[in-house]
């Protein structure tokens, strides 16, 4: 009887060690990297501090044919003042449907981390599947609430033809875009390993991918 006890008292306080170890090592959120200092963005409302502003995705610039300038996807963008590990993005938004997530590589190049395909939440706390480190975000919209209301809106169909006389594509209401990394020694650690990150312009979609929403919106 007393070995068993001997056995179960064991147990538990390693039970009690394990969990007082997890939490001294749990990571905490950063302070929101999207207000700090320099950051900016193509629309300032959505990095402003303040959910009760509201700003808008921009669209894309596009040249040469107009059915492509009227189909053009919107983004978001924040540029940081400096290179930052980020692992979570979240957005304030009343009707942002689908959506991507890029962020600037040690290349400067936009690459994608996350593709978001049917939202209902107005607020849309995404947790990347790793910490990225860079020095730009962009949430590149793919669907709204609003998208069919403006198609009515601007696009008519005259003898078989369709004809366009403006966006088909709404842009996303943003309240609010925040950015966080983790708090820890290993991640200051790994940060310092890291080449640095060239800042960027803000960048427009390819012309192939817009060719693809063309196809797709008039398949």
């Amino acid at each position: 009887m007393n070995l068993q006890f001997a056995v179960a008292l064991f147990l538990v306080m390693f039970i009690i060690a394990s969990l007082s170890g997890c939490m001294t090592a749990k990571q905490t959120w950063s302070s929101n990297l999207a207000l700090a200092d320099g950051a900016k963005s193509n629309d300032p409302a959505i990095i402003d501090g303040n959910v009760g502003t509201l700003g808008q995705s921009q669209y894309v610039e596009t040249t040469g044919d107009a059915i492509m300038g009227f189909a053009a996807q919107s983004e978001a963008i924040i540029m940081l003042p400096g290179p930052e590990s980020i692992h979570r993005v979240v957005i304030h938004s009343p009707n942002l449907l689908a959506f991507d997530i890029w962020t600037t590589d040690t290349q400067g190049r936009w690459e994608k981390v996350k593709e978001v395909e049917s939202n209902k939440k107005k607020v849309i706390d995404i947790r990347l599947n790793r910490t990225v480190y860079t020095s730009a975000v962009k949430v590149r919209v793919r669907r709204t609430s609003d998208d069919a209301g403006l198609r009515r809106k601007n696009v008519r169909n005259v003898r078989g033809w369709q004809t366009f006389s403006g966006h088909v594509k709404a842009p996303a209401k943003i309240a609010e875009i925040e950015l966080y990394g983790y708090v820890s020694e290993s991640d200051k650690t790994e940060a310092g390993s890291h080449p640095e990150v060239p800042m960027l312009e803000p960048l427009s979609a390819s012309d192939d991918e817009e060719l693809d929403e063309i196809d797709l919106y008039l398949k």
